[in-house]
């Protein structure tokens, strides 16, 4: 069974780190089908090794570190037996700063460290965290090493920050339109923005996080509403534009997609669904 550890970054690394995640396997390896969420997140194999897999062309890769860019497809993890991974929940923003790469080159790759990046402290950082099994120990390298780039934040497109909490808010439903309101930019800029920091347009982006939270509402064993039910409360026009979307994205029926999942006790799927904070 899957055993899901979250710890929170520093205070003043909240606006770019959603959170710390440790993946930590039993005794028999696990596969994971996972649906794209709209965080990209560096990765570190404490113990074991992870494989990431596409739902279409196979395997993409099992580095020791790297980055999980922005998924548009369904995408699966391979963890396995014993295998302890932890993994840096980023906002959707903090690649492009981070590491100065336009994100659309990150987008549907897990780039290694070495392939990542040529900075020096970011491959001391690899090893650094590799080299402990201990989450806690990872964790406090980790916020000081973010702490000390916070200096490239410096920058930031605020714009980007606005739009992303829209699409958050309004669960995917928030039009292009909306988007520009603040601004008065055109949608040629908001897209051309958009794919440069995010890593893909604001409607393919929006329709991930609708998805996304489509998802999590299936696997919430809290929830005993119907599909017909989650199309209305993400503001789909009816349950046939809301399954030809989820069918877009992760390639399967809702029905096939939870035949899918991971048997979780009932804290595991609570623990594994407070990965996602959209507010």
């Amino acid at each position: 069974m899957l055993k899901f550890t979250q710890n929170k970054p520093h205070p003043l690394l909240r606006n770019y780190i959603c959170g710390y995640w440790l993946l930590e396997a039993g005794a028999a390896p696990k596969t994971i089908e996972l649906v794209p969420d709209g965080y990209p997140e560096l990765f570190f194999s404490l113990v074991g090794s992870v494989q990431v897999l596409t739902g279409e062309n196979g395997q993409v890769g099992s580095p020791r570190s790297g980055l999980i860019g922005q998924w548009s497809g369904r995408f699966t993890l391979e963890a396995a037996a014993f295998s302890k991974v932890l993994y840096v929940k980023l906002y959707p923003w903090t690649p492009f700063r981070l590491f100065n790469i336009p994100a659309s080159y990150l987008t549907d790759a897990t780039p290694d460290m070495e392939a990542l990046t040529q900075k020096p402290d970011f491959r001391a950082l690899y090893h650094r965290v590799g080299s402990t099994a201990s989450f806690d120990h990872a964790v406090a390298l980790l916020n000081d090493f973010f702490l000390q780039k916070l200096a490239v934040f410096a920058d930031e497109n605020l714009f980007i920050h606005h739009a992303v909490r829209q699409i958050y808010a309004s669960n995917g439903a928030v039009s292009i339109d909306r988007l520009t309101e603040r601004i008065h930019a055109s949608r040629r800029y908001v897209e051309k923005i958009f794919t440069q920091q995010v890593g893909m347009s604001p409607k393919q982006y929006a329709r991930i996080i609708r998805v996304k939270k489509a998802s999590m509402l299936m696997l919430n064993p809290k929830f005993t509403g119907t599909l017909n039910e989650i199309a209305g409360s993400l503001h789909y026009y009816d349950q046939s534009h809301f399954l030809k979307d989820f069918k877009s994205v992760v390639q399967q029926t809702p029905t096939a997609f939870l035949r899918q999942q991971v048997d979780f006790s009932l804290e595991g799927v609570e623990a594994y669904l407070r990965q996602w904070d959209y507010s």
